[in-house]
């Protein structure tokens, strides 16, 4: 599908909130009030970037270690986002988290898609959803918050196989933003290879300077958008509210011959 051109900015930023431990080791070291607080910062900080979606992984839905309460209503809540779709991808034994969309428009046809389980470590997954673009309803495009396996090469692109047989049947304008567990110059990086089989394009994929993961110097958070989508602005927020930074980006529809970085 061929998007005419510039129908406006549509703001969107992703996060892995670690379980609203901010920079603490684990979030059983974290108590219930500290949660709260945790997450109320997170909710500040989306009202002052004003975005109009959020992705989220690792978000908590009922877990015995973060205050057994829904993080995702929370969020939405105290960050005046009414819209949501949050999907548990570890289920059970009093735990309950996976990844979320936090909208202030309506998030259309919902999802939440789990991942196989590898040995010894919880299971990700993604949710996905519909917007209409803010300027023009008549555009629907997908969006999706996805955390891939952090340990395994190999799981890694099992997983990303998944993604792609889905979202390439539903063939429509993509956002696709999260937790990669992958840097895009790495030997194993699965980032050029979703961009090729789902016309995707990144900001500056091979530029310095947008690491994500301070503890490793790494770009493991992405936004990327369909090939015709610009981006106009895409920053690395400083603010300390995970082991993770945030990204936040604005994002245009362009004519095709026309797309910018």
């Amino acid at each position: 599908m061929d998007l005419s051109a510039s129908h406006g900015n549509f703001r969107v930023m992703t996060l892995n909130i670690a379980h609203a431990r901010a920079k603490m080791r684990h979030q059983l070291l974290v108590r219930d009030e500290a949660t709260r607080m945790h997450l109320t910062q997170v909710s500040n900080v989306i009202r002052r970037e004003k975005p109009h979606l959020v992705a989220l992984q690792e978000i908590d839905t009922d877990s015995f270690w973060n205050g057994r309460f829904d993080h995702c209503e929370y969020i939405s809540e105290q960050a005046r986002l009414p819209y949501s779709n949050s999907g548990l991808h570890q289920q059970g034994r009093r735990l309950n988290y996976g990844t979320a969309l936090i909208s202030r428009l309506p998030l259309l046809d919902s999802q939440s898609i789990q991942f196989s389980r590898p040995f010894g470590r919880p299971r990700k997954g993604f949710v996905l959803s519909t917007i209409n673009w803010p300027t023009d309803e008549s555009i629907k495009v997908d969006v999706v918050s996805l955390h891939l396996d952090f340990l395994n090469y190999r799981k890694r692109r099992k997983e990303a196989l998944q993604l792609i047989e889905l979202l390439q049947a539903r063939a429509r304008p993509l956002i696709l933003m999260g937790d990669f567990n992958t840097h895009y110059e790495h030997r194993a990086s699965l980032i050029p290879s979703l961009s090729h089989a789902l016309k995707l394009h990144a900001w500056r994929p091979l530029e310095t300077g947008y690491h994500t993961f301070p503890r490793s110097q790494r770009r493991l958070d992405w936004i990327l958008a369909s090939e015709d989508m610009g981006f106009s602005s895409y920053r690395v927020l400083e603010d300390p509210l995970s082991d993770h930074h945030a990204v936040i980006a604005d994002i245009h529809l362009v004519q095709a011959n026309q797309r910018l970085n």
